[in-house]
């Protein structure tokens, strides 16, 4: 990559770190305004920096920006449209699998997908970096919910275009009759983590008065991994670790309660309905 970008900076780590440490090391450098976070398997519009950072200009209380990401190999079909946080307590991409045309105007999203997204620089010092307890998925969820709480507007522009392959590092994605495995559960590492990490963003922000449909929420995925898709032991384990790590996520409640009535009812309402 250097070879190709000679003019570019380059920050080496030793190891691999998980995402959420790596990214933080980059942010820590920035010195701009404004900054940026792309991942390694997208191909990026040529103008996608261009309408991103146009937003922050015409909305002032807009601290990040979500891409409008589609299917790198499906270019008619949405990888997403900004982020969901469902009362349920599941994590998903808006709009996955519809047609580009769907989400045309620039609107408020829950979340932005760190693997596309805008932000500002002020954002990182007032309400911290992606915790690097979340080592890797779900990190962005937790920024952008803090985010919201701390004021931050975060929105959706279908000028921002950007391809994603998604997980195209992971070169080994077939079963033993070669047929390829669907991304949300073909590994027991991605299993696990997402689990793990689905708790913690639980036990942090959600209210109370979602117990219901949270109850609702985990049963439904645990009989999906016991019937379905397999990789149970992995959330089984992930759901351990999550509940082991729950004085953690408690205390991160803070920012629930340091956030006012009014934002959050603002953001237990996009969970709702965006």
């Amino acid at each position: 990559m250097a070879d190709c970008f000679p003019d570019f900076g380059y920050l080496r780590l030793p190891r691999n770190e998980g995402f959420a440490k790596a990214v933080n090391r980059g942010i820590e450098r920035v010195e701009t305004e404004f900054g940026a976070l792309l991942n390694n398997d997208t191909e990026a519009d040529p103008r996608w920096i261009e309408q991103g950072l146009a937003v922050f200009a015409e909305n002032r209380d807009c601290g990040l920006v979500a891409s409008k990401m589609v299917n790198y190999w499906q270019r008619d079909r949405l990888d997403s449209a900004g982020d969901r946080y469902l009362p349920t307590g599941m994590p998903l991409k808006r709009g996955n699998g519809q047609a580009i045309t769907a989400f045309p105007r620039l609107e408020p999203v829950v979340g932005a997908s760190a693997g596309a997204a805008f932000y500002r620089r002020r954002l990182f010092d007032q309400v911290g970096l992606f915790d690097e307890r979340y080592y890797m998925y779900l990190e962005d969820v937790d920024f952008s919910l803090r985010a919201r709480l701390a004021g931050f507007n975060c929105l959706y522009t279908p000028d921002a275009v950007v391809y994603h392959m998604e997980a195209a590092s992971d070169l080994d994605r077939r079963d033993q009759s070669g047929s390829p495995l669907p991304l949300v559960f073909y590994s027991d590492t991605r299993v696990y983590w997402i689990t793990r990490n689905r708790w913690l963003l639980m036990i942090s922000y959600q209210p109370l008065r979602h117990t219901p449909q949270l109850a609702f929420g985990w049963t439904r995925s645990f009989l999906f991994h016991l019937l379905k898709a397999g990789h149970r032991k992995a959330f089984l384990r992930g759901l351990g670790s999550g509940i082991a790590a729950s004085g953690y996520a408690i205390k991160k409640r803070k920012f629930l309660k340091e956030a006012g009535r009014g934002r959050r009812e603002d953001l237990w309402r996009l969970m709702r309905t965006c």
